[in-house]
């Protein structure tokens, strides 16, 4: 004899399934959020860390390339073939060479550094935002501003190269004239 089985059917509320739905994609939403703004986070302290250092390495290094281009010139003046007019301009030279290297170099380390920094706070805005309209409207803005600070730090930039050029071909001319003088009276 066949028994016969009973199977009780169970309704779905659509609704709640809905609800269940939206919470774990909420819930999951919110922990990648969190997870990006951590490793943000993270990135931007090891970065700030990483640039501190470098600064720090980078003025020791100028101070000790200072240091040895002293103590080179003062080991030449004691040789037979040192020149002092002519030399005189190649110090000078080389002294605005570094100077300007130095603000150059400064420069460059700045924009590059407010650069990313303002990616480390776009990251973390666009990381909170909810709303996707928000978020491409933040990603434009940024690029827009992002292209305007771009052409003003390059004209920047080569404002420094152009006065940097100046102040070291200057005293090559200066001694360039005196010599061209002399040898005319000599003449």
């Amino acid at each position: 004899m066949a028994t016969k089985k009973t199977t009780t059917k169970t309704t779905i509320d659509p609704t709640e399934v809905t609800k269940e739905l939206e919470d774990m994609v909420a819930t999951g939403r919110k922990s990648l959020q969190d997870a990006f703004i951590t490793g943000a986070e993270a990135a931007e302290k090891a970065f700030k860390s990483n640039t501190e250092t470098f600064k720090t390495n980078y003025e020791k290094a100028l101070a000790e390339g200072k240091s040895g281009f002293e103590k080179a010139v003062k080991t030449f003046e004691g040789s037979q073939f040192y020149d002092k007019d002519n030399s005189e301009a190649f110090v000078k030279a080389g002294n605005a060479a570094v100077e300007k290297s130095e603000k150059l170099s400064a420069a460059l380390l700045d924009f590059g550094t407010d650069r990313l920094q303002e990616v480390f706070n776009v990251t973390r805005t666009i990381a909170e935002t909810e709303d996707v309209t928000k978020v491409v409207e933040i990603q434009t803005e940024f690029a827009r501003t992002s292209v305007q600070t771009y052409v003003t730090e390059i004209s920047k930039l080569n404002a420094l190269v152009v006065d940097a050029t100046k102040s070291m071909v200057e005293p090559f001319g200066a001694q360039y004239a005196a010599n061209l003088d002399m040898f005319s009276k000599q003449a």
